[in-house]
């Protein structure tokens, strides 16, 4: 998977809809770290998946609502971003600080 297969403004659109927090879109991407903008989706997909569950289990289904679709084991890196990695990242792709 390569930076131009992610779908970058889907999860922020998805975040910016849902959470409401920021004025426009380059402001939640000014705000957030990638990381941070993953978490924030898979937390409006989880409240999105437990509405639907609920609507479900008022019609008969069987379903268990504490059940993550989410695995986040081993996807986030214990260590600090490379300078190798940092050159293998598109132009223009922020890395979520500023230096003044």
């Amino acid at each position: 998977m390569v930076w131009r297969d992610i779908p970058l403004l889907k999860y922020e659109s998805e975040v910016f809809v849902q959470t409401g927090a920021w004025q426009n879109l380059e402001q939640l991407e000014d705000s957030l770290l990638l990381h941070e903008l993953f978490l924030l989706y898979r937390a409006c997909t989880n409240e999105y998946s437990k509405t639907i569950k609920a609507l479900a289990m008022s019609q008969g289904a069987n379903v268990d609502l504490d059940e993550d679709w989410y695995d986040n084991t081993g996807s986030v890196k214990n260590h600090a971003i490379t300078s190798t990695e940092i050159k293998l990242l598109p132009p223009g792709f922020g890395l979520g600080f500023a230096t003044e």
